[in-house]
């Protein structure tokens, strides 16, 4: 019985590289949040992934936060052959354009809004599960981004999401 058992996990893990992944364009929901921010700064919006080949992938998102929204582009590089592998590791970089608008208040006085934007380069690593009886995968790595008008890195975010498999 014991080796019943053994063998049904042996079918059952070689069983998840054997979907092959055919949808090339997923749709679905972006998020990240800063980790070393006292309060936990989140932007939450909506993504697009294209599947160029096997392992590399373009992505598109707009996301946000009240007073924040940025709108990037990644190029994705995934280890694994999503044709032979449900599970995957990937790299990407990529840059953002981040639009920020705010009030600054001077003594007691509020100066009118202020709109201000930023080009930021994003550097991230992930892994990513596709489930193939629903076309949907999850996602979650860890993202820093380079400021470029500020010369400084923010580090420390977790980003993950859902999408959904079409085409």
């Amino acid at each position: 019985m014991k080796n019943a058992y053994i063998l049904l996990i042996i079918l059952c893990v070689s069983g998840l590289g054997l979907q092959a992944q055919d949808h090339t364009w997923a749709f679905g929901f972006y998020g990240d949040v800063q980790m070393e921010s006292p309060n936990y700064n989140g932007a939450f919006g909506i993504q697009g992934k294209y599947d160029v080949a096997n392992r590399s992938a373009l992505q598109a998102q707009v996301y946000g936060r009240n007073g924040y929204v940025a709108v990037g582009a990644d190029y994705l590089f995934s280890f694994l052959d999503k044709t032979k592998h449900n599970f995957n590791v990937f790299l990407g970089a990529g840059v953002s354009q981040d639009f920020y608008r705010y009030n600054e208040i001077a003594g007691e006085q509020i100066i009118p809004e202020e709109r201000d934007n930023h080009t930021v380069a994003n550097g991230q690593l992930g892994v990513s599960y596709y489930f193939p009886a629903v076309n949907l995968s999850l996602y979650t790595g860890y993202k820093a981004k380079y400021h470029f008008d500020w010369d400084e890195v923010d580090a420390n975010f977790l980003m993950f999401g859902i999408r959904y498999h079409l085409w």
